[in-house]
């Protein structure tokens, strides 16, 4: 048995990677309640991420995503999954619950967590323009931080920008060895990033059970579960329809697996913070910042328009497609 699992351990230290950088991405830097889960909750909830890291991953091979439009649809999937089965948000007050978090934070925090993952495991070195995404992140991290809590409609406590720092700065440092200790010993084939049988039905079992458990405490409205199907489903048939317009390498295709840069990752992370110190303590009274009403209104923006946009874009180019192949 362990000899016919043997393969698939590289691809497994892989997934364990991307799960860890999404816990970080989506509970640290998409700050929601990270500070009021205990040790056991922390654990389901560790596992629930490789959980989506797995089906990510597989996903993005399965489909062949490649393209910007096709990775935005992926974490389109992703956001609505994490702010169902873990943060509980996408049914509460439907649809204005959906944009802010579910269509956008999350799904950002997902390309973040991707971008990521490939600087992690490719070894590249950083430069001026992973220095200014750093700044520029740190900046928007520091106020949602400081102004989610005022601005949110369900009660999540405000957090002192020391505690906020600690906490997102370990995490941050912590994926550098992580990457370093799980690192793939070389290149992963395009096949194996798929999920084998067994491994979807395990992966889609923790799924099951988080759904379950949010059902039963009464945290997922069953009325907005439907919702959130038909949702997932257009997205499925956005990427499926999309798939006789890309190459068959994926955007994994290009991830050769080499010793993380650790230093470089490193350099990251003070920007960052220093950024988010910033960015939370710009100037504000009350419940009202110019700063804040500028990000969640970028937010609702972006969780609004990405998905029609990427809906006409894609039938945009099947029309041209077909008028191509019939003229």
């Amino acid at each position: 048995m362990i000899d016919l699992l043997r393969p698939r351990f590289p691809v497994w230290r892989a997934r364990l990677i991307f799960g860890a950088l999404l816990l970080v991405f989506s509970e640290l830097i998409v700050w929601q309640t990270p500070t009021r889960f205990s040790v056991p909750e922390w654990a389901g909830i560790a596992v629930l991420y490789v959980a989506l890291a797995a089906a990510a991953l597989d996903l993005i091979e399965r489909v062949h995503a490649n393209d910007p439009f096709s990775l935005l649809l992926i974490a389109g999937l992703y956001g609505l999954a994490n702010a169902t089965l873990i943060s509980h948000i996408t049914t509460r007050d439907l649809p204005i619950s959906l944009l802010v978090r579910p269509l956008a934070a999350q799904p950002l925090a997902f390309l973040g967590a991707l971008a990521a993952f490939h600087l992690l495991l490719s070894g590249r070195p950083t430069g001026p323009l992973h220095f200014a995404l750093a700044l520029g992140v740190g900046l928007l991290w520091g106020i949602w931080v400081r102004w989610l809590p005022v601005v949110s409609d369900e009660p999540i406590p405000v957090v002192s920008i020391g505690t906020a720092l600690a906490v997102t700065g370990v995490g941050l440092l912590a994926c550098a060895p992580i990457a370093l200790l799980l690192r793939p010993p070389g290149p992963i084939l395009p096949r194996v990033w798929r999920l084998a049988l067994l491994e979807w039905l395990v992966a889609a079992a923790v799924l099951a059970i988080a759904l379950g458990i949010g059902v039963a405490d009464g945290a997922i409205e069953r009325s907005g579960i439907g919702v959130i199907g038909v949702l997932v489903a257009f997205m499925g048939m956005i990427l499926y329809v999309m798939l006789p317009m890309r190459r068959e390498v994926s955007w994994l295709g290009a991830l050769t697996p080499s010793t993380p840069n650790v230093p470089a990752w490193l350099i990251l992370v003070i920007p960052f913070l220093l950024a988010g110190w910033i960015g939370y303590s710009l100037p504000g009274s009350g419940d009202h910042s110019v700063q804040s009403e500028i990000l969640f209104g970028m937010l609702t923006g972006v969780g609004l328009v990405w998905l029609p946009g990427v809906s006409i874009v894609v039938g945009v180019r099947s029309f041209v497609q077909i008028a191509r192949t019939e003229g």
